[in-house]
């Protein structure tokens, strides 16, 4: 299922819950699901996401930590339903 949160379009709700909590709550979620990445392309470089020449680094979300976050802070994911 948590797969289908990456890949489906929906919704984490919570009861009782106001706009501004949800919002501050997925915030939160979001950078403790953050994850940095980085590689080198062979060229001139420290090694992954070490930086130096020809090498590539950021940060990801990772979805099942997202979604574990969420569901500690007692949402649940509501897919959006398939037209018909």
């Amino acid at each position: 299922m948590l797969g289908a949160c990456a890949t489906q379009s929906g919704l984490w709700l919570k009861d009782n819950s106001s706009q501004l909590q949800v919002d501050q709550d997925k915030y939160v979620c979001l950078q403790q699901s953050q994850q940095p990445y980085g590689y080198s392309d062979g060229g001139f470089g420290w090694g992954p996401g070490w930086g130096g020449f020809n090498s590539y680094s950021g940060v990801q979300t990772n979805q099942e930590l997202y979604a574990a976050c969420m569901k500690a802070r007692g949402y649940r994911w509501q897919p959006d339903k398939a037209p018909q």
